[in-house]
């Protein structure tokens, strides 16, 4: 199952093209393409994919792409996920849904955060870009280059309460911050939120809480969130849709700012 997110290319900043890619570059030729293929696939594994093989896909197209890309549960191996009628991509007729992101340029995105793949789209230079695509399953993928994609059960929340000693518990992998904070009766809603949420629907934005360590475990902002958010610290989250993928620190009831209109 795929992250609904739709990432789209062609709201970057233009002017970020202008600007130079941080991330380290190791290649090998493609055939039909001028940029070449990163040797090191996956950035967990030394495992790697070989320039012939017939389903690599070498595609140069505008900057506007056209190109929805999607992700797994913990926003990472990005494909995509839709095309914009009649877009850049779809003219070309060489990118198909379901088309696995290797490459932006000679900068491989294999296993990388959905986030830093569009970070890297919106440094590379130049009016075009150039996309190496791999035409195959996500598993199929994770087969060749030999990813470690083997995750831990379970997660470890240490929560931090005002007058209260800190506690720890495990939750699963992937599991949703409140319901698991809820089920185990600790109220993450301030004054009468408590009465009036939403649920964990997203819609009351009340449900804040401060990670103070292991952000990188937890799901990315949204952008409906980061706008909830936009004048508290970056570690602020809403619990209702933050999803654990490693062990975090977690403060309940957090100071916000005097202009957060949900308190």
């Amino acid at each position: 199952v795929a992250i609904s997110f739709v990432f789209q290319v062609a709201s970057l900043v233009a002017n970020a093209q202008h600007a130079q890619s941080p991330w380290p570059r190791r290649v090998i030729p493609v055939a039909g393409s001028s940029y070449s293929l990163p040797v090191v696939m996956c950035a967990e594994s030394s495992g790697q994919l070989s320039a012939s093989d017939p389903r690599l896909i070498s595609v140069t197209l505008e900057r506007t792409t056209g190109i929805d890309f999607g992700c797994d549960l913990a926003l990472r191996w990005p494909y995509v996920m839709s095309l914009t009628p009649n877009g850049a991509a779809q003219r070309s007729g060489l990118v198909q849904v379901g088309d696995q992101l290797l490459a932006v340029g000679e900068t491989s995105v294999i296993g990388v955060e959905i986030g830093t793949a569009m970070d890297i789209m919106g440094t590379t230079m130049g009016s075009d870009i150039e996309l190496v695509l791999f035409r195959g399953s996500r598993e199929q993928l994770q087969k060749l280059c030999k990813a470690d994609e083997s995750t831990p059960a379970t997660v470890k929340v240490t929560l931090y309460q005002a007058g209260k000693s800190p506690m720890s518990f495990n939750v699963p992998y992937g599991a949703n911050l409140r319901d698991e904070l809820v089920s185990r009766g600790i109220n993450v809603y301030q004054s009468v939120t408590r009465w009036t949420n939403c649920n964990g629907k997203q819609l009351c934005g009340t449900c804040i809480v401060d990670v103070v360590q292991g952000l990188h475990a937890c799901s990315r902002r949204s952008l409906d969130e980061a706008s909830t958010l936009r004048e508290n610290p970056q570690t602020y989250k809403l619990a209702c849709v933050t999803h654990l993928y490693g062990d975090v620190e977690v403060r309940i009831f957090p100071k916000v700012g005097a202009a957060q209109w949900t308190r």
